[in-house]
């Protein structure tokens, strides 16, 4: 049973975490373009359901990992992991990483399309750039690999 236990490295455990943070911020800039009172509330959700719900199911024991994350690794595991990292991170949490995969990626385009359209700036463009670039990376990672 231990080989079949997860093992996060710490730059793979701090890089996810970071570049969800970094996904969750480009998604609230993308929102506060359009509407700043309602990019603080963005930002509350999206955190909140990454960071506390979905990591907390992510952890239901540490006698799935090698060493205790508290659901941290599982949370990277899950959005930029591969093979073993992703699959044994997700389990039967796939609804709501789907809710969430909406919620960061296309909801803050669309907004941030409208937003662009009403007023076109090159920070907008860049915003939009960033943010699909580490959702097409993120959603890169489910292809599966032929062995």
């Amino acid at each position: 049973m231990s080989q079949d236990k997860l093992d996060f490295t710490r730059p793979f455990l701090i890089l996810g975490n970071l570049s969800l943070v970094l996904w969750t911020l480009l998604a609230t800039v993308a929102v506060w373009f359009y509407n700043q009172t309602f990019s603080y509330l963005f930002l509350i959700f999206a955190a909140a359901s990454i960071f506390l719900i979905l990591r907390r199911f992510g952890c239901n024991s540490c006698a799935y990992c090698k060493s205790c994350t508290m659901g941290f690794g599982r949370l990277a595991g899950a959005f930029f992991g591969t093979g073993q990292t992703k699959t044994l991170s997700v389990g039967s949490r796939m609804g709501i990483i789907g809710f969430i995969y909406f919620f960061m990626a296309p909801l803050p385009a669309a907004l941030l399309s409208v937003s662009i359209a009403q007023e076109f700036t090159f920070l907008k463009v860049a915003v939009l750039a960033c943010l699909l670039a580490i959702t097409a990376y993120s959603l890169f990672t489910w292809r599966k690999t032929k062995k």
